[in-house]
């Protein structure tokens, strides 16, 4: 009786296992009944590139298995049920879900500053990065490679974007690369069809500098991984300049393999957090500017307090203002922002301080304040403690740094480990100790926020 691992065998011993790891890795499944066999593929663009690359090779195997009157269908993956592709090609795709081929335009958004890194907010929250690359573009390759990390909405890929564009200014048309993970394994992808593989190398290769967003898209590609690894290192030995960036730190990138990760941490690496007030203020009056629009004071101090601390969020909601002062003619006042806006403000409107969260889980969990903020690893103050530090990144507009300072002195690495580990124990249903026996992390949150009124 064949199987889907007879077939599969088949293909691996057709166009061999490298091949075969790259096209058929763990997103793409599949299926055999009665009649058909079915590959899923996680998307529209990668199951229509199957099909159009390997649906002939498919059907000859189905042939030598004297399987030939079954059907073969390429689908999407979906949450209920997948979806078939139509037959047409790849330009028949919803244009929202096309993948480009090509990498990132010359042109940068007109909203980000174009003047290179003088044009950046810089502050607290990423001063120490905007240095780095300043450093960095006086003397190219001397610190390479660059790898700056933090979460989403903090900058990363505009202060990327911003040494691609002082780069581009320097160099030979070419010779300043820049583009996402997801860009550049589609590009080596492309490139194993035919002979594109020298030429692909050679692009990304024979260059001055190449800066990559997003690396952690390379996980779980290890055909991918091993090509960017081997152009990292041509590339660190001809003392060119690398910039990568990703939401967490190489170390912390699982999947990635130590020697790729220990290439990424040999030259430099930068945190940078959710911008400040300060920071969001400027970045606020910035993107007024950019449209030509005018919101009161007061309206725009409320969005930058209450909007999530990010600048995709605050743009968003800066958008909603304008689209709603054309319409009344007028500026917005603050209570009708307050109201049109009120689905934007994730935050509660009373502010919550840091000292609130530590006195509510200290009467939560009835440990005392000066144990919260000791050097005790039992988990009966530990647990606690992280608990802590998770809400106060939830709530407050805190950096890692001054919570790290807030409970005990502790690093701002420390900080961050603290949101994951609760966040993996909210995603796994996790219990913590409670002095009245176990608690639910949800439930033992849920406690702490009602202490603080939120």
């Amino acid at each position: 009786m064949t199987t889907v691992a007879t077939i599969r065998n088949r293909l691996v011993s057709e166009i061999g296992q490298d091949k075969f790891d790259i096209w058929f890795d763990q997103s793409v499944t599949w299926t055999l009944n009665e009649s058909t066999l079915t590959l899923h593929a996680p998307n529209s663009f990668n199951a229509e590139r199957l099909k159009r690359v390997y649906q002939s090779k498919l059907r000859d195997i189905l042939g030598s298995l004297s399987l030939s009157h079954f059907q073969l269908q390429f689908q999407v993956q979906a949450e209920d049920a997948p979806t078939e592709l139509p037959s047409s090609d790849s330009e028949s795709l919803p244009a929202a879900q096309r993948v480009s081929l090509t990498p990132a335009k010359a042109e940068i958004p007109s909203h980000r500053p174009q003047s290179g890194l003088r044009s950046l907010v810089v502050g607290n929250a990423n001063h120490i990065a905007v240095s780095a690359a300043k450093s960095m573009l006086e003397r190219p390759g001397s610190i390479s490679p660059l790898f700056i990390h933090g979460p989403s909405g903090s900058g990363k890929s505009h202060l990327l974007q911003s040494i691609w564009n002082k780069f581009r200014s320097r160099v030979r048309a070419g010779r300043a690369i820049y583009l996402t993970a997801e860009q550049f394994t589609t590009h080596f992808l492309e490139s194993l069809q035919g002979n594109g593989l020298p030429s692909f190398r050679r692009k990304h290769r024979d260059v001055d500098v190449l800066i990559i967003d997003d690396i952690e898209f390379f996980v779980g590609k290890q055909a991918t991984m091993i090509e960017f690894h081997y152009t990292v290192d041509t590339l660190i030995r001809s003392g060119k300049q690398l910039v990568f960036s990703a939401k967490i730190s190489p170390t912390e990138i699982h999947g990635l393999g130590s020697d790729l990760v220990a290439r990424m941490a040999s030259g430099l690496v930068c945190g940078v957090e959710a911008p400040d007030f300060s920071m969001r203020l400027e970045i606020a009056h910035q993107y007024c500017q950019h449209l030509g629009i005018r919101i009161d004071s007061t309206v725009l101090n409320m969005l930058v307090e209450r909007v999530h601390p990010d600048a995709r969020h605050l743009q968003g909601a800066i958008n909603r203002v304008a689209v709603l002062q054309q319409l009344k003619h007028t500026l917005l006042t603050y209570e009708e922002a307050d109201r049109h806006l009120s689905d934007l403000f994730d935050r509660p409107q009373r502010q919550v301080r840091i000292s609130d969260i530590e006195q509510a889980v200290c009467e939560v969990f009835g440990v005392d304040k000066k144990k919260l903020k000791s050097t005790a690893k039992a988990k009966s103050i530990s647990q606690p403690r992280m608990l802590a530090m998770w809400l106060a990144r939830k709530y407050t507009r805190a950096a890692y740094s001054e919570i790290g300072e807030y409970f005990g002195d502790r690093a701002h690495n420390t900080v961050i480990s603290a949101q994951q580990r609760v966040s993996g124990w909210i995603d796994n249903d996790s219990w913590v100790s409670h002095p009245h026996g176990q608690c639910r992390v949800s439930e033992a949150l849920r406690r702490c926020e009602a202490q603080f009124g939120t």
